[in-house]
Parts: structure tokens; sequence; C-alpha cells
């Protein structure tokens, strides 16, 4: 479960850098279809942090006699380079510290996690005076670097692939973005892990300035995101595991700052909305990020 939610926090670095004028930056959680320009490069890192401190039975919060917390730090260092206009590759390059402490013994692990290779596509293309429309896709292949047999696991053990399409529509000031994924997830060990599907929305809306006049000129971006996934069941030596799989899914505000042409600093704040993990499993209290992104030519 630790794994799989870590691969579910990095798995926002796939958002790339904007070098272009227009209304705000690319959203925090949300991948954006929006490329880098040509022979364009940059480098995003961010730290996020992840709380799991509540046990649930369906969903439902009941006692822990084990009094179990779950700590998990990921600092992804995301890569991606323009092949064309339109066609970006990158690789990411997680490193996970994962905390686990109970009224027994405490467990902590730290390490390379899943790295991870992704291309994207940008397949439309529609702009206007103050306004763009755009759409993309994305194939991505996560590798099993991170070691499963540490306690807590730093990744899965498994090969798995992800197909996802994601749109983004910006006029003047506001901009929405949607991102829609399938995960196909392979075995490891007897175990078969539950494919998923991932669902990502986002409201973007510059602050500041409230008239984009000159360029580059510093701006300031509000951002609203709900950001979930729903995972099948694993199978055990072909026995569905009741307790495994399941729902999250987080709302998301941020701030965005960009200084320049080249640069932008960010922070984001997810709170469940629905926590609904199979059987019985630690829930999500609260996960917080931080983070840089730079653009290099």
């Amino acid at each position: 479960m630790i794994t799989r939610l870590a691969a579910i926090i990095f798995s926002a670095a796939l958002a790339g850098v904007s070098s272009e004028a227009l209304a705000q930056g690319p959203p925090i959680n949300t991948d954006s279809p929006i490329l880098l320009g040509i022979s364009g490069k940059a480098v995003r890192t961010f730290g996020k942090v992840m709380r799991l401190n509540k046990l649930l039975q369906d969903g439902n919060e009941i006692a822990d006699p084990m009094a179990r917390e779950v700590t998990v730090w990921v600092q992804p260092f995301a890569v991606p380079y323009n092949l064309t206009d339109d066609f970006q590759i990158a690789g990411i390059f997680p490193y996970v510290n994962a905390n686990l402490n109970t009224r027994g013994p405490n467990l902590s692990s730290s390490g390379l996690g899943d790295i991870q290779f992704f291309a994207k596509y940008a397949f439309y293309k529609r702009d206007r005076k103050n306004e763009t429309f755009r759409a993309a896709g994305r194939v991505n292949v996560k590798l099993p670097t991170g070691d499963e047999k540490a306690a807590p696991a730093l990744g899965s053990g498994s090969t798995d692939y992800t197909f996802s399409a994601v749109a983004g529509w910006i006029k003047r000031r506001a901009g929405v973005y949607l991102e829609g994924g399938y995960a196909l997830n392979t075995s490891n060990g007897g175990v078969d892990y539950g494919n998923g599907i991932a669902y990502d929305l986002a409201l973007g809306y510059r602050l500041l300035p409230a008239v984009y006049e000159t360029y580059p000129s510093p701006q300031l971006n509000a951002f609203l995101e709900i950001n979930g996934a729903t995972t099948a069941k694993n199978k055990v030596n072909g026995v569905a595991d009741a307790n495994s799989g399941g729902t999250t899914i987080f709302l998301s505000p941020g701030l965005q700052y960009i200084g320049g042409r080249l640069w932008l600093v960010e922070a984001s704040f997810q709170y469940p909305i629905i926590d609904e993990p199979n059987g019985l499993q630690l829930g999500t209290a609260w996960t917080a990020s931080l983070g840089l992104r730079l653009l290099l030519y």
C-alpha cells in the first residue's frame, strides 16, 4: 500500500513547465498538454509528504490497537525534454523515505524508488487571441528499481504501464485542465497488482497581475484541483486480497509564483474528500508539497 501511494505522489512530476506567455503556469498536481517549446528541456523537483494515521474498515474509521502512523516523503526529480514542438520524453527519478510508527517496533527505510519514463504527444492545438485549447496523450512506464524487500518497501517490484490523455483550455486569466488515465499493473512474487484509473480536474486563475502586458512578467497563480484514483484489488496466487485497492479523491488547493520565463515555485495541500480503501487499510490524512521548476535552453 505504501509503495502504491508513493507512486501516486511522484506521478505528479509528469506535469511540464510552460514556456509560453499564457494566462498562468501549469497545474501543480495535474498534467498539462502544453509542452516546453522546440529544443526545450527542464528540471522539476518537489518535496511531497504524505501522512496516513487512521485505520479504515471499508472506508469507516475504527480503533487501531497498534496505533499505526505512516509518513512518506518523496523527492522526485523529473527531467523532460522536447524532441519536437509536439513530442516530449522524460525520466522521473524519485528518492523515497518511509517511516512506520506503531506501539511495537518502528520501521524506517529510504533510497531510490521506482524510476519512471514517459513520452507525451500533443495531438491537437487551437490558438486564438488570448485563448488556447490543447490536448495530448501520454504513455508511462514504471520500472521496479525500488527495493520491494525493504521495510517499509520502496518499490512494488513490478513493471507497470499507464496510458492517459490530458486537455487544457486557457483564456486570459483562467484555465481548466482535465486528465484521465488507465494504469496496467503487472505482478511480483505471486501478487498480481490491481489495475487502476486516475482522474484529475484543475481550475487555475492568475491572481496577479490583473493585466498581462509584457513578457516575461512575474505572476501569481491560484489552483484548485480534484485528484482521484481508483484501484482494483490485488490477487495473491489467484485469490483476491480483500485488503487492497480502493478509491481516494483529494481536494488540492495550491499557489504558484512564476518569477520569470525560466523558473517558478509552487506549493499545494491535498485533503482527502473521499478515502475508501477496500477492507482493512490505513487511510490518508493529508499530503503537502513544495516544489521548483526550471526551464533550461
